[in-house]
């Protein structure tokens, strides 16, 4: 007669099968009553209710793992969720804020220590992570476009945040900054969007009217920053969707090393 156990394990909310052992009990002469004793256990052990070590059955378990799983998709720890990216999202654009040296840019693009100057280097990197996240779909729905918004979410977050403590005196005039600003973004992305498309002479032009803001003569500068972003898009090209999705590795490139030589 044969036997057979089988375990679920349930491990890191992944639910795992283990080792079936299987018994042969083999006997030439067995009595009418030792037959049914076997028999008796055997239904014990049958698959529609195996009983774990913790006194649970097979289908319980599964069940158990089953909530499980769902509840970790519901918070993000599941790959691949909408809550995943948007906590991505957060991962990548402060990647900009804490890691990108705002001084640098100051200094050598001779742009005043200002709220303003803080927000076009800013927006300069959060449209090259716009445009690498587009690359993971670019559709309603798919993932590229959920994380380019959430993205754009977290931004304004920060800038709401940094201009009421600059403007806690006047918040009316507070909004309407951050007003302007938002249109001339969304102007801002459509010129870097041809910019890229197209030659350095046309992603010069708008780097000229929207970062420099038309007040740059000093060719020399220009020339840095546009060799400046197709350095930071090829590096961003080059990541898997593992390094800037599932574990952001953004390692931007040292403003101080992309030097323009005569």
């Amino acid at each position: 007669m044969l036997c057979t156990r089988a375990a679920a394990i349930l491990h890191t909310g992944l639910t795992t099968v283990a080792r079936v052992g299987q018994h042969t009990y083999k006997h030439h002469r067995v009595t009418a009553a030792v037959a049914a004793r076997i028999n008796e256990q055997c239904r014990l052990c049958s698959t529609g209710s195996i009983v774990d070590s913790g006194g649970k059955t097979a289908k319980q378990t599964a069940e158990d793992g089953s909530i499980l799983k769902r509840v970790l998709t519901k918070v993000g720890f599941a790959p691949n969720t909408k809550a995943r990216l948007k906590v991505t999202s957060h991962l990548l654009y402060e990647s900009v804020a804490d890691k990108i040296n705002y001084v640098a840019f100051f200094r050598d693009f001779n742009l005043p220590n200002t709220f303003n100057s803080w927000f076009l280097v800013t927006e300069l990197h959060v449209w090259l992570l716009l445009m690498r996240s587009m690359a993971e779909g670019s559709e309603t729905g798919e993932d590229g476009r959920f994380l380019r918004n959430c993205i754009v979410e977290a931004m304004w977050g920060d800038v709401n945040t940094r201009a009421k403590k600059l403007g806690a005196n006047n918040p009316s005039r507070t909004r309407q900054q951050i007003e302007t600003l938002s249109e001339q973004f969304q102007a801002a992305l459509i010129a870097y969007d041809e910019g890229i498309m197209s030659d350095d002479r046309v992603l010069a032009c708008a780097l000229w009217r929207r970062f420099f803001e038309k007040e740059c003569d000093d060719y020399s500068q220009i020339e840095r920053l546009v060799k400046y972003v197709r350095k930071q898009t090829v590096m961003l090209d080059n990541l898997s969707r593992e390094e800037f999705i599932t574990k952001p590795k953004i390692a931007w490139h040292d403003l101080d090393k992309c030097k323009v030589y005569a």
